[in-house]
């Protein structure tokens, strides 16, 4: 892949990405800001929100020391407006590899989507540093770490399911970094009591990524 070494290696040392999936573009920002005020290094914002783009280029703008990624990228169009809104880095809930081409080409960071050991094969081979096993619930850590049995090398993300519970079992199986959604933003109680819910759930997650191994 062609972005520098040092995005990938800021994403690992974060261990852990909040990912940020509301319908309203606001609450969506203002959730990821207590998040990164909470100490929240890596926040992915999906583009199931649909201004996505923009809630990104405000997160780039208002928190320059965070990495401010794209989530839930399934087309050209999204990969595009993402990189136009200064994205950091990608994520896929699955393995395109016309896509992982595309961002190569940007000079982006993808996170692909694998699951089995033909797609993370084939992710390797086409450059992928950094996978997103999805989902991560309900085969559990077990999986993860009879993946990296063949492929000690790959650095996988478990993602779906992952909270501050079962963090450090994943880490203890080999995940190079985790990925929290609703566990960090939950969407029902962020519309219910404001943006500010997030932030013990993000300090709980960090003190839990922190002690795993």
């Amino acid at each position: 892949m062609t972005h520098t070494a040092d995005g990938v290696e800021r994403l690992l040392a974060a261990r852990l990405i909040g990912i940020v999936r509301l319908d309203d573009v606001e609450l969506a920002v203002s959730a990821a800001a207590s998040a990164i005020e909470a100490g929240l290094e890596a926040v992915e914002v999906t583009f199931t929100l649909p201004r996505a783009a923009d809630a990104i280029k405000r997160l780039r703008r208002e928190h320059p020391s965070a990495l401010i990624g794209a989530g839930t990228v399934r087309s050209r169009a999204e990969l595009d407006a993402a990189a136009d809104a200064g994205v950091q880095f990608l994520v896929a809930p699955g393995l395109n590899p016309a896509l992982l081409e595309a961002a190569e080409r940007l000079g982006l960071m993808m996170l692909p989507g694998v699951f089995t050991a033909s797609e993370i094969d084939l992710a390797l081979r086409l450059g992928a540093e950094i996978l997103k096993l999805f989902p991560a619930e309900p085969s559990g850590p077990g999986h993860l770490a009879s993946m990296l049995e063949p492929f000690p090398s790959a650095r996988l993300v478990p993602t779906g399911g992952v909270s501050a519970l079962n963090a450090a079992a994943y880490f203890k199986a080999g995940a190079a970094a985790v990925a929290m959604g609703s566990s960090l933003f939950p969407a029902q109680r962020i519309v219910a009591e404001g943006p500010a819910v997030v932030v013990p759930l993000v300090e709980k997650a960090l003190a839990a990524v922190q002690v795993a191994d």
